[in-house]
């Protein structure tokens, strides 16, 4: 009996000490730089969101979050440098689809249960762009010349698994045509092969297309969204030219597993606090960007809903 009491105060006393240090650890915490990582090239939607939530989370926290592009494997390298972090709240990164059809298309090193959501906080349309020197004016112009000539117009995305690689997917099964698909890291170098003749069309988000589409060196031909978008007002739907394809993108946060509550706290605490910012807000909203906020608890499941919706799509 007095064994058991002993133990029973021991496991207490752990308790209280656990909970003090998680405690004083979220005091002090932060105290040095936090990393923000990007697990795509600069220059696209990811990395612009990125660097104004790496300013605003500064603002909020008081010490720098530098931006740090690890792209590469279409989304995994810096999927595992998030996941592979240590687990007190310094590193942070995006998370976006790939994350979820990586596993499902092939051997991927990573899995989405293996890192710790924190938030999600954007979703996006897609768009077909082309060129502004080539001829298609419409969707439907641009699929008659996919059908006249099949696997020659060479359409730029972000690679197998992609949200941008399923809008080009789901076009060429709803409109019967066979793509050239051009694997990119991000829209930025994807655009400017686009500006540049050397490929055909890009199938990234409308608001990575903005900058070459309002200098006149694109033309955005249609929106793979159910309504069209406010910012592009003028531009028909894919749906409105007999083409149902609707695909969007989304980007969350995440950290590594294991991290202390407290700083989890702490962080979904901050980015809600950014998103909520008239400067942040201004930013997204002058970019095109859609906001959406979820919080961890939300995110994990929203998680959930993905995985199971793409392994339908898959056929996993």
């Amino acid at each position: 009996m007095v064994l058991q009491s002993r133990r029973s105060w021991l496991r207490a006393g752990a308790g209280i000490a656990a909970l003090s240090a998680g405690t004083l650890h979220a005091a002090d915490w932060p105290t040095r730089p936090i990393t923000l990582v990007v697990p795509w090239a600069p220059g696209g939607g990811t990395d612009a969101v990125g660097r104004a939530l790496g300013r605003g989370l500064a603002a909020k926290l008081g010490v720098p979050v530098p931006v740090m592009n690890r792209p590469g494997g279409n989304g995994t390298i810096g999927h595992v440098a998030i996941r592979d972090a240590a687990p007190d709240g310094y590193t942070i990164g995006f998370i976006t689809p790939q994350l979820i059809t990586g596993p499902l298309l092939g051997s991927v090193p990573i899995t989405w249960p293996q890192v710790q959501p924190l938030a999600l906080i954007n979703t996006d349309a897609g768009a077909i762009t082309v060129g502004a020197q080539k001829p298609w004016r419409t969707l439907t112009e641009f699929v008659e010349e996919g059908r006249r000539n099949p696997r020659t117009l060479r359409v730029g995305n972000s690679g197998q698994g992609g949200a941008w690689h399923l809008t080009a997917l789901e076009l060429e099964k709803k409109a019967g045509i066979e793509l050239i698909h051009v694997p990119y890291a991000s829209a930025g170098p994807a655009l400017q092969d686009l500006v540049g003749g050397h490929i055909d069309a890009v199938s990234f988000s409308a608001v990575e297309a903005r900058t070459p589409v309002t200098g006149g060196q694109a033309r955005m031909i249609a929106v793979a969204a159910p309504e069209r978008l406010g910012t592009y007002p003028n531009v028909p739907t894919a749906r409105e030219q007999g083409f149902d394809v609707d695909v969007s993108t989304w980007r969350g946060l995440a950290t590594s597993t294991g991290t202390p509550a407290p700083i989890l706290a702490r962080l979904e605490e901050a980015v809600q606090e950014v998103l909520r910012d008239e400067l942040f807000a201004n930013f997204m909203s002058q970019q095109g960007f859609g906001l959406r906020f979820l919080d961890a608890a939300a995110f994990g499941t929203f998680l959930a809903e993905q995985d199971t919706k793409y392994r339908t799509y898959f056929g996993n």
